[in-house]
């Protein structure tokens, strides 16, 4: 069946459930709040396709592409960190979509991320598109993620001596400066909106934010403003605020997806670099995470500092289909 985006969009719906059932790479990317606010934000004018069954979703986007003609794209199409069909019946689902009348005359191409190559949804593509389609690999993406098991000491366990002596200097820095940390759960759009306008105060005040590279330029600060109400919403979003006197000076904030959490942001401002406030502030979210008997802490796509905290790695493909001539 086709189904309107505020049936996706629900907190309990099955686009998020099979989100946090599936092995993603990417889990919280593949949920109704990454994927919607960046179709908002990004790229409104393309035409939505999601179709559900009892077990399957398929949510892509469609548009005329300046270069390849008619698209069938994932609905968060810059990054590619989704996965648009989830469910062991979503490959049937594209099968009927690709069947319709307008596709049969215009014969998209069809671009799908967040497969494995080992997987059995790659397999099931291939045997759905053989024949019609020719098939391309973008370059892989590789994530980064932390295994919480054991809480937060199993967490130091995993990481080096030399990790652990200087996070310690770094809490014991910071308590003898007054340094204290504010967990935030905003569940109105009210309190959302107050929450993000902290972070965006602080960001401004980041090395990002004076190089004009950061959250507060557009359209990233309203894409991620919409996140974060999303979020907030489905009552999933976590943030923390590293505070001195009474002011903030830093920020991290993510989302839960059953038992993963997934980093979106962090910052602080620029005149408390040495006291190591990013790494305080990862560590205090590591602590919460744990508490709330979560075991998965995703980075995101690899970066050299997520080496330190990150031992897991994981890679997923975006494949493109161009129709056979």
């Amino acid at each position: 069946m086709n189904s309107q985006p505020v049936l996706f969009e629900q907190s309990d719906s099955l686009l998020n459930r099979l989100a946090a059932q599936s092995d993603l790479a990417d889990p919280l990317c593949s949920r109704s709040e990454w994927l919607f606010a960046f179709h908002e934000v990004f790229a409104s004018t393309r035409e939505l396709h999601l179709r559900q069954t009892d077990d399957s979703i398929l949510a892509l986007a469609g548009s005329t592409h300046p270069t390849i003609g008619p698209l069938l794209e994932p609905l968060e199409a810059h990054w590619f960190f989704s996965r648009p069909l989830l469910g062991p019946n979503a490959v049937h689902l594209l099968e009927e979509l690709l069947a319709e009348p307008v596709h049969k005359i215009r014969r998209p191409c069809v671009a799908i991320s967040g497969v494995e190559l080992d997987s059995p949804l790659l397999s099931r593509l291939l045997r759905c598109l053989a024949g019609r389609y020719e098939v391309g690999c973008l370059d892989p993406i590789t994530f980064r993620s932390a295994e919480l098991s054991g809480g937060a000491d199993g967490f130091l366990s995993r990481r080096t001596r030399k990790f652990r002596s200087n996070l310690k200097r770094a809490v014991q820095k910071a308590k003898a400066e007054g340094l204290v940390f504010e967990r935030c759960t905003p569940e109105s759009d009210a309190d959302a909106t107050a929450t993000f306008a902290r972070m965006v105060a602080v960001e401004t005040e980041s090395w990002k934010g004076i190089e004009n590279c950061g959250m507060t330029e557009e359209p990233y600060r309203t894409f991620y403003d919409a996140i974060f109400k999303r979020m907030s919403r489905n009552g999933i979003s976590r943030a923390i605020f590293a505070r001195h006197d009474g002011v903030d000076i830093g920020f991290v904030m993510g989302g839960v997806d059953g038992t993963c959490y997934r980093g979106q942001q962090f910052s602080y401002c620029a005149n408390w670099a040495e006291f190591s406030v990013g790494n305080l502030l990862q560590w205090e979210m590591i602590q919460w995470l744990c508490e709330q008997n979560i075991t998965r802490y995703d980075m995101g796509s690899i970066l050299e500092y997520k080496a330190h905290w990150a031992e897991v790695e994981l890679k997923s493909h975006t494949l493109v289909w161009r129709p056979v001539r």
